[in-house]
C-alpha cells in the first residue's frame, strides 16, 4: 500500500513531457464537459427566443473553437515575452473600457428596474467584454512589476503611482459599468499579490476593517446593491421579482436530488433566468442531482489542485507569480459563481468557468490554462 502510495505521489508531483497530460487532458475535458451542460441548460431559452435549441450552442461552439486556436497559442509562446507587453496590455484593457461607455461602440443592456448596463463592445454578430480581457492583463502586469520590484529591492512610494494609477482606473471603469463582482474579484487578485510581495498579512487584514465603511457605502448608497443585499438576506420575501433567481435555483437543488431528472426537463430550465449563464450550475445540479455536483466539484479541484503542485515547482520569478496570479482569479471564479448560485453569497454577475455561454469568458479562461501549461512545462520545473 505505502508503495502505491508513493508511486501515485511520484506520477501527481511530475509533471510530463513536454506537457503535463493531466492538466492538459483535465482542461480539455472540462471544456467538452461544459459545452454538453450549457446546451442543455440553454436548449429551452433558445427555442423559446429564437425557434432554435441550439442557437446559443453553436455560437459556442464558434468561441470555443477559437479559445481553442487562443489555447494552443499560449501553450507555445514563451510566456517569458509576456512581461514585456506587461504595460501596454493593461493601458490596451483601460482603453477597451472605456470604449463601452462610447454610444456606437458599446452595447448595453437595459433592466426592468431601470438601470443600463454597459459591458460589452459590438464586433459584428458577436459582443466582447473588455473587463475579462481586463482581469488576464491585471494579472500579467502585477505579476511584472513585483518581479522589477523585487530585484530592486525597493520600496519607494513613487515606483507605485503608475502602478495604483491603472490599476484605480481598471476598478473605477469597472465598477462603473456596472460589474461590482469582476471589481471585488480584480480587488482580490490585486490583495493576493500584495501579500506574495511580502506586506504582512495582519497589515492586509487591518487594511481591510478599514476598507469596511467604503464597502458599506458602495452597497447602501447605490440602489441596485442595496435591493441585491436585501434579496440575499431574504429571497423568499422576493420570490416573485427580484429574489426569483435565488430561489428558483434553491428549487433546482432541491428537485435535483441525488441523481438528477431527464436532461432540461426541470422548473429551471423553463423559468430561471440567466438558466445558461451565471445560473448554469443551478440547472446543471437539476439534470444530475447531488452526485453530479460532486462530480464537477472533483474535476475543478483536481484541474486547480494539479495547477498548485506544478507551481510550487516552478523556478521562474515571473512564471511563478503570472501562474498564482492565475490560479487564484481562476479559483475565485469557480468560488465566488458557486456560493452565489447556492446564496452563500450575493448575487452578482461572475461566470462559471466552461459551464456559462459567453464568449469573452471562454477566451479568457482558455488563454489563462494555455499559459499555465506553459508555465508548467517540464523544463520549468525543479526537481
Amino acid at each position: 500500500m505505502k508503495a502505491l502510495g508513493r508511486r501515485f505521489k511520484d506520477f501527481w508531483e511530475s509533471p510530463g513531457s513536454p506537457f503535463d497530460l493531466v492538466l492538459v487532458a483535465s482542461v480539455f475535458f472540462l471544456l467538452l464537459f461544459g459545452i454538453c451542460v450549457m446546451y442543455s441548460s440553454s436548449s429551452v431559452t433558445a427555442w423559446r427566443e429564437f425557434q432554435d435549441s441550439e442557437y446559443f450552442l453553436k455560437k459556442q461552439l464558434a468561441w470555443a473553437t477559437i479559445g481553442l486556436i487562443v489555447f494552443f497559442f499560449f501553450a507555445n509562446f514563451p510566456y517569458k515575452r509576456l512581461e514585456r507587453f506587461a504595460l501596454g496590455g493593461i493601458i490596451v484593457s483601460v482603453l477597451l473600457l472605456i470604449l463601452v461607455f462610447i454610444p456606437g461602440v458599446g452595447k448595453s443592456v437595459g433592466t426592468y428596474y431601470g438601470r443600463n448596463f454597459h459591458r460589452w463592445i459590438g464586433i459584428g454578430p458577436y459582443q466582447l467584454q473588455p473587463s475579462e480581457i481586463a482581469k488576464l492583463a491585471v494579472v500579467v502586469y502585477l505579476s511584472s512589476l513585483i518581479v522589477k520590484l523585487k530585484l530592486k529591492e525597493t520600496r519607494d512610494p513613487k515606483k507605485f503611482i503608475l502602478p495604483a494609477v491603472l490599476l484605480l482606473a481598471v476598478l473605477i471603469l469597472i465598477l462603473a459599468e456596472p460589474a461590482f463582482g469582476t471589481t471585488m474579484e480584480i480587488l482580490f487578485v490585486v490583495i493576493a499579490f500584495v501579500f506574495l510581495f511580502g506586506f504582512p498579512v495582519r497589515n492586509l487584514l487591518l487594511v481591510g476593517l478599514v476598507s469596511l465603511p467604503l464597502a458599506y457605502l458602495l452597497i447602501s448608497q447605490v440602489g441596485y446593491r442595496r435591493k441585491r443585499m436585501e434579496v440575499w438576506l431574504d429571497p423568499y420575501r422576493f420570490r416573485y421579482d427580484e429574489g426569483h433567481q435565488l430561489v428558483t435555483s434553491f428549487r433546482a437543488f432541491l428537485d435535483g436530488g441525488w441523481f438528477g431528472n431527464k436532461l432540461a426537463s426541470g422548473y429551471a430550465h423553463r423559468y430561471l433566468t440567466y438558466s445558461h449563464t451565471d445560473f448554469v450550475l443551478a440547472t446543471y445540479v437539476e439534470d444530475f442531482g447531488f452526485i453530479g455536483f460532486l462530480f464537477f466539484f472533483a474535476l475543478v479541484m483536481i484541474l486547480l489542485s494539479r495547477v498548485y503542485v506544478l507551481l510550487k515547482r516552478v523556478e521562474d520569478p515571473f512564471g511563478f507569480y503570472l501562474g498564482a496570479g492565475l490560479l487564484f482569479i481562476l479559483g475565485t471564479q469557480f468560488v465566488i459563481n458557486s456560493y452565489v448560485v447556492t446564496g452563500l453569497f450575493p448575487i452578482t454577475g461572475i461566470s462559471l468557468p466552461f459551464m456559462s455561454y459567453g464568449g469573452s469568458s471562454l477566451l479568457v479562461v482558455l488563454a489563462a490554462f494555455g499559459i499555465l501549461v506553459n508555465i508548467t512545462r517540464k523544463e520549468n520545473i525543479g526537481v
